[in-house]
């Protein structure tokens, strides 16, 4: 659902379920194809899809990595997102778990107030009218949020209007935990998976289409993804495990 406050801030707020696995190529091929012919692919990209690259953040008590790694039913991440590095917007993501039930709120933001962002100048938050933008505001000055790490990979996906479907295959997973400029041209990211294997995330509402159950049952789901934002978290692997 999208949401227009009177001075034209605009969030967009998604609620659906979520389910993850990890592809095999044989797997990968075969589900793309699938999806070829019964959902609708993105508007964003083309046949090879597209980039997506994210700076994440975390309390200075690593919060929401612990609440990760521990398993809590109840978690949320905190992140910007651009596409491109020339993009002259960024979204400015809150995303929150609470027992398998996922919310997605997104504010788009200037790329200005992204690179603030960035710098922890979370004021720039405060000059959006929205309560995404002020709980934010609140919650990271309060637990001193600051960027952790910045992620990318390449995106295929697919949509349908009908119970809020979407499935996206992400692969090539690299990340940094030193280097959070979102806008560079080269950072230095590192392998964070094989080339071959493929995260598939599933997201809808209320009822998964019959057709890609189908789908689903031909392929081994047995096994589980890892995480963006965990596998990100490097430096804090060996302290949790």
């Amino acid at each position: 659902m999208t949401i227009q406050s009177q001075s034209g801030s605009v969030v967009l707020s998604v609620a659906r379920r979520e389910v993850k696995y990890l592809l095999s190529l044989p797997d990968r091929l075969y589900i793309l194809d699938a999806l070829d012919r019964i959902l609708i692919p993105d508007a964003y990209g083309d046949y090879n899809g597209y980039t997506v690259r994210s700076v994440y953040f975390d309390s200075i008590a690593n919060d929401d990595y612990t609440d990760k790694v521990s398993g809590s039913p109840e978690k949320k991440r905190i992140r910007l997102r651009i596409y491109h590095p020339n993009d002259l917007t960024a979204k400015f993501e809150l995303k929150r778990k609470s027992y398998g039930r996922e919310l997605k709120e997104s504010l788009v933001v200037t790329r200005e107030d992204a690179i603030q962002l960035l710098r922890r100048n979370y004021r720039v938050l405060l000059g959006y009218d929205s309560d995404t933008a002020r709980y934010a505001y609140q919650l990271m000055t309060a637990r001193l949020y600051r960027p952790v790490s910045m992620i990318e990979y390449d995106r295929r996906a697919y949509t349908h209007p009908s119970f809020n479907t979407r499935v996206t295959l992400d692969n090539n997973l690299r990340y940094c935990d030193f280097d959070y400029n979102l806008f560079s041209r080269r950072p230095n990211f590192r392998s964070a998976m094989a080339k071959d294997q493929t995260i598939l995330e599933i997201k809808y509402d209320r009822f998964l289409f019959k057709q890609i159950q189908q789908v689903l049952a031909n392929c081994d789901l047995t096994r589980k993804p890892p995480s963006k934002f965990g596998t990100s978290r490097d430096l804090l692997k060996e302290y949790y495990y």
